[in-house]
């Protein structure tokens, strides 16, 4: 059963609540309506997921994001940016910052192209952040659009 307020309408007869997790198939073209779909193909991930799995494919480019795996990096990405910034100003050292911003830039940028993948758009929309202002909220527009049921050109 499902009501106005579940985020994700679950089915009994087809892997309701209460049945165990099983993740859609990496390329096997099994894709079927309701069943829970895998982190790289575009399914919904908690926080913890989000980050663990975003860091075991920070170079993995094909594939797809979630809006929730997506928005929680991006989450995980500002609150460390803006604590470390903090005490850069403190105590006057700047290269850590600098290794973890190329660490989150690399990472942010992996998830970035994935969640352009599940809207069903190339990764080189990324390049649209380059048009100042207008760029970043294209992409930000992008970032919130949800991603495209079932399989696409991109997974």
């Amino acid at each position: 059963m499902s009501t106005p307020y579940s985020p994700y309408p679950q089915n009994d007869d087809q892997g309701g609540s209460g049945q165990p997790y099983q993740p859609y198939p990496q390329g096997s073209g099994d894709w079927e309506p309701g069943r829970p779909q895998g982190y790289l193909a575009g399914g919904p991930v908690g926080f913890g997921a989000a980050i663990s799995l975003a860091f075991q494919n920070i170079l993995t480019f094909n594939g797809r994001a979630s809006r929730s795996a997506y928005w929680w990096l991006f989450l995980v990405a500002a609150i460390i940016g803006i604590v470390l910034d903090i005490i850069a100003i403190a105590s006057g050292v700047k290269a850590i910052i600098f290794l973890v911003d190329v660490v989150f830039i690399v990472l942010t940028l992996a998830a970035q192209v994935r969640r352009l993948h599940d809207i069903d758009r190339s990764g080189f929309w990324w390049f649209i952040v380059l048009i100042p202002i207008v760029g970043a909220i294209v992409l930000i527009v992008f970032d919130c659009q949800p991603g495209t049921p079932g399989p696409n050109k991109f997974g």
